[in-house]
């Protein structure tokens, strides 16, 4: 049975318009992110050559501890884990399954499959009965397979695989819908011919449905139980669209993003295509990858922002309540590339999730690369770096409104129903910010007018709406009110009602 979801956050952020009457003088920023730079790389023969969290689990412990579900390739394929008390310092533990010339690694062995296959990009969920589930790309070539599958586990390091001639998704090149060529995957009403033909199993149409490319995130709704997944769609893209770049690595296809949703983890739903570059954007915008956040009743959404001529990877952040409607309000790169020599000048690829460090703050693991996405070097470059990168920010601050040089900005929300005896504000006041409470027709309240207000000051998630004579809101409480603010020199994040 699902669980129901009670959630109804009193904060009002500005990744949409919602709960805005008005805004004047403010634009839309991103919020601060500080760049703390490479946490791991590739240190021992067993990280096989590369070591890419891209699409990697970050999984909370039962004793407090972080665990990294990662992949190491380069010298074939593999999943491995890494672990930390503070996700800043991280270990990687000889477990006993999996050694490499001879010495022991941080390698899982997926019972079920042959080790020489190749597995990357784990997506790792509890189950309820406090077992786990990893998911991943399983790239068997010599039997016609690249599909994404599932295994089990009761500890979360020794698994069993579940589904692999039943996938969650197939690739393209899968025997199941291509086999040799993407035809299948990318010309609408293709049936799917190749090498592999005499192998298929599936009902092609069937299997046409579960098609998708790798970058894809798995979830599990901590409200509701129900398991979704974010995952690529492939377009058409001949040369006449006008959006192909001929040397991209697949130059025939769009890159955009869908979603499905599941009961059990295992039979999934059909694809509802959720996210495609519009009309804001450049013509050759591709949508790489969709990892998910849960933050509040938001879903904060890191998007692989792909432009595919420059071939170059960002993340920008997209913002949804229900994971099916996207906000895109601010465009382009939520962490900054570092300059033409940093690891990470050329690709940013993010994990599942931030990190709650100790002090309060939200850590993000990412791929820095400073090739492009072929894989070539840009002009002046001469040696290939990456590493696993790490980003913080303050929880609330992915983006704010702030005011424009020598203006006072104004914002004024719709009427609400006060829920509490305060109002906090969450901002970065360099100059002020005044407060009016007003009635749902926009008069101000006695005693709580602009002259009234006790000026806001400094930077803080929790500043506390104060007026003359030390009144507060609480008078109000269960009524319907407006609040308008008025701010010199600030960035206002978000409004507790």
């Amino acid at each position: 049975m699902k669980k129901t979801d009670t959630t109804n956050s009193a904060r009002v952020s500005f990744h949409d318009n919602r709960d805005l009457e008005q805004i004047v003088d403010l634009d839309l920023a991103y919020g601060p992110v500080e760049k703390i730079g490479p946490l791991m790389s590739a240190d021992r023969p067993s990280d096989l050559g590369y070591m890419c969290c891209f699409a990697g689990t970050v999984a909370p412990l039962d004793d407090g501890r972080w665990r990294l579900y990662h992949s190491v390739y380069g010298q074939g394929s593999r999943i491995a884990v890494a672990e930390s008390a503070d996700g800043l310092r991280w270990d990687k533990p000889a477990l006993g399954q999996n050694p490499w010339q001879g010495q022991d690694t941080n390698h899982l062995r997926i019972e079920g499959l042959d080790a020489a296959e190749g597995i990357i990009q784990p997506q790792v969920v509890r189950l309820d009965d406090g077992g786990w589930r990893i998911y991943f790309w399983l790239h068997g070539w010599d039997r016609g397979m690249v599909r994404f599958v599932a295994a089990d586990s009761a500890d979360g390091l020794h698994f069993r695989v579940r589904n692999v001639d039943r996938p969650c998704l197939f690739h393209p090149m899968d025997r199941e819908v291509g086999g040799v060529s993407w035809t299948a995957g990318l010309v609408p009403g293709a049936e799917g011919n190749g090498k592999f033909d005499h192998l298929r199993t599936y009902d092609f149409m069937e299997a046409k449905r579960l098609r998708s490319n790798d970058a894809t995130f798995v979830y599990r709704d901590p409200r509701t139980g129900e398991f979704e997944m974010y995952s690529v769609w492939l377009m058409p893209n001949d040369a006449g669209t006008g959006c192909q770049v001929s040397f991209d690595n697949a130059p025939g296809a769009r890159r955009t993003l869908h979603r499905r949703t599941s009961e059990d983890g295992l039979a999934w739903s059909d694809p509802e295509l959720i996210l495609t570059p519009d009309e804001h954007d450049p013509r050759h915008m591709q949508f790489y990858h969709l990892a998910v956040h849960r933050a509040g009743d938001w879903r904060i959404g890191l998007l692989g922002h792909y432009r595919c001529w420059e071939q170059t990877m960002d993340m920008e952040l997209a913002f949804s309540r229900d994971g099916r409607h996207w906000l895109r309000p601010l465009r382009g790169g939520w962490i900054p590339r570092g300059g033409p020599d940093a690891i990470d000048a050329m690709s940013i690829y993010p994990t599942s999730r931030f990190i709650n460090l100790p002090d309060g703050r939200l850590l993000l693991l990412y791929d820095g690369h400073n090739q492009r996405h072929d894989g070539k070097l840009p002009d002046g470059v001469t040696e290939k770096r990456r590493a696993v990168m790490g980003a913080v920010c303050r929880p609330g601050r992915f983006a704010g409104l702030a005011t424009r040089p020598r203006t006072v900005g104004r914002i004024t929300l719709k009427p609400f129903i006060l829920g509490s005896d305060e109002i906090r504000v969450d901002a970065d006041i360099r100059g002020s910010v005044l407060a009016e409470l007003c009635d749902p027709y926009g008069r101000p309240l006695p005693g709580y007018g602009m002259a009234e207000s006790v000026p806001l000051i400094g930077d803080s998630d929790a500043h506390v709406l104060r007026w003359q004579g030390d009144r507060t809101p609480a008078p109000y409480r269960y009524d319907a009110v407006m609040l308008v603010l008025e701010a010199k020199d600030a960035t206002v994040y978000g409004v507790e009602r």
